[in-house]
């Protein structure tokens, strides 16, 4: 395979021998620096890995400065290059909770009303930190969306999750873009003290020895992190929000590291596939260590619900914190996707585990239009990775 890799992780290995056809895996990363090169993004990262073995780690095009107006000159993709990769990093925020739950310390069935008890305002008394995770709390908050001055306050997301009325009623599955984060650390906080992305790097990023999995900038200079561009039309709407106005600005280092998990993960591709690696594992590190059973990853990882969204306005399969396979096309692949579970970022990222093939996959790039492109491009890069898998 082409491309270079992280000094993070080991040397890539021959695809034939963990049962992944060399020359099917060559035609997809072809494919990769096709879509590339045709402009349907201006740099990206192709991570793949089976058996817990990395076959493929590729790096190219422009991380930033890809328009002629930026201050900066063109600085190229490399395999360690960060990139913020938004929604991606919710099931990594689900895995903060699961760790809770497996501990004894949260039940995720019990109304969050009796860790935030001023929540109960305007009907909210019965929601459960279940009904976030599977994005059927009702709640939306487009207001408090438009006000990213805010998102680092804490007391102000507080006042805007105690006043904000639902949007639906509970049990309707209407995707959680920002509130999903917000949710989640304010119960992280009360339960355990850490904030959400402080427990993760804790429980997870250090005994996996994953520097680079980090919430917001975690000390990295904003000049070195990718930059994701808005390439679509001015109108594109999710939960009540015209993503497309001012989407550019989710790069700046104020609304970064405002730490949203929702919202703020920025990793390179190969850290991502790493812990998705973790995931089919069974929650066990590569040295043998347990931190999470493999029945609370299998219960987070399978189905819980599938529905029609209302924010996304289709139909949707979801785990707990993670979207997972279904009979119809989904977006890890045309057909069989069931065992499949992850998560797509923005409009242009997608990391995923399949149970049954036992495969890995973090895809990054910076190019956003809207959901029909990225599935347009996601998808045939999913499907023929899963397909180049043997039995």
């Amino acid at each position: 395979m082409t491309g270079t890799m992280s000094d993070s992780f080991e040397k890539v290995v021959d695809p034939e021998a963990v049962g992944m056809s060399g020359k099917r895996l060559a035609k997809v990363a072809d494919l990769f620096r096709r879509q590339q090169s045709s402009g349907a993004f201006p740099g990206g990262q192709l991570v793949v890995r089976r058996y817990g073995q990395l076959v493929l780690n590729e790096a190219m095009g422009i991380a930033r400065g890809f328009r002629p107006t930026e201050p900066t000159p063109p600085l190229p993709v490399r395999p360690e290059t960060p990139f913020p990769v938004l929604s991606a990093g919710k099931p990594l925020a689900a895995m903060a909770i699961a760790w809770l739950e497996e501990q004894d310390r949260l039940d995720i069935q019990a109304p969050i009303a009796g860790l935030f008890p001023e929540f109960v305002r305007h009907g909210k008394e019965h929601i459960t930190t279940y009904d976030v995770l599977t994005h059927r709390s009702g709640l939306l908050m487009p207001d408090f969306v438009a006000k990213p001055s805010l998102w680092a306050d804490r007391a102000a997301i507080q006042q805007a999750l105690i006043e904000t009325v639902p949007t639906y009623p509970r049990g309707t599955l209407a995707y959680h873009p920002h509130e999903y984060g917000w949710l989640l650390s304010e119960i992280v906080l009360r339960v355990d003290g850490r904030s959400l992305p402080d427990l993760f790097i804790d429980e997870f990023a250090i005994p996996l020895k994953l520097p680079a999995l980090r919430f917001g900038l975690a000390g990295r200079d904003p000049k070195a992190l990718a930059f994701s561009y808005w390439l679509g039309k001015s109108r594109v709407m999710v939960a009540g929000v015209n993503v497309a106005q001012n989407f550019e600005d989710q790069n700046s280092p104020a609304i970064l590291e405002a730490k949203n998990p929702a919202t703020s993960l920025v990793c390179d591709a190969a850290s991502l596939a790493a812990f998705y690696d973790f995931l089919l594992a069974g929650g066990r590190t590569p040295d043998g260590r347990s931190l999470l059973s493999e029945e609370t990853i299998r219960n987070y990882t399978t189905r819980q619900l599938l529905a029609w969204d209302r924010s996304l306005r289709t139909p949707l399969a979801l785990g707990r914190g993670f979207v997972v396979g279904s009979w119809f096309p989904s977006t890890f692949g045309w057909w069989f996707t069931g065992p499949c579970f992850g998560h797509a970022g923005g409009f242009s990222c997608l990391a995923f585990g399949d149970h049954r093939k036992q495969l890995s996959v973090a895809i990054v790039t910076n190019g956003n239009r809207n959901i029909q492109d990225v599935l347009k491009r996601i998808v045939p890069l999913a499907h023929r990775l899963r397909s180049a898998c043997r039995p």
